[in-house]
């Protein structure tokens, strides 16, 4: 049965938003967020501080000092999944001029998303930061996620999504 232009677009939309989430998260610095004595952003490739000297709120970031591995691991495992998804965005367009570039899109799609759901687990075991200070999967008062964590979350969200519409289970 051929691939409906509309399972196509669905599928390449909901990847394609997933692509920009995730690359929106990974470029911006709040995944954690510390407001105790400051304003502290902590991201996977960047690290934000804000601090009030005589009233005047100046901000600097930079690289962080102290990667975790879990981090670092969590970085891989997400940029391993955009790449994955760029070919599965791509098979998933190819899908208009040959049915079995879906099978291949449903697939890496598939794989992307195993690749997300890795990292965010994987995300919470570095709360053992000494300048966050937290457990595993555990976050300590006045710390909490960003709204990176969050694009990211919902970028695996997306995924699923457009998988579920690949596999025509909805939107049939």
């Amino acid at each position: 049965m051929p691939e409906t232009r509309r399972t196509v677009f669905f599928t390449v939309s909901c990847f394609l938003v997933s692509f920009v989430l995730t690359v929106t998260a990974l470029g911006t610095p709040a995944w954690i967020i510390t407001d105790f004595q400051g304003m502290f952003e902590y991201g996977l490739f960047v690290e934000c501080t804000a601090l009030t000297y005589n009233g005047e709120q100046r901000r600097t970031c930079g690289k962080p000092a102290e990667h975790s591995g879990q981090w670092q691991a969590t970085a891989a495992f997400i940029i391993m999944g955009l790449l994955v998804l760029v070919g599965a965005i791509g098979c998933a367009t190819m899908a208009i001029i040959r049915q079995r570039y879906m099978d291949y899109a449903r697939w890496a799609g598939f794989t992307a998303a195993i690749f997300y759901s890795i990292a965010s687990l994987i995300f919470p075991v570095g709360f053992t930061r000494d300048d966050i200070g937290g457990e595993p999967y555990r976050l300590p008062e006045h710390t909490g996620v960003g709204f990176s964590y969050i694009l990211f979350v919902l970028a695996l969200i997306f995924i699923f999504i457009g998988e579920l519409v690949a596999m025509k289970i909805v939107c049939q």
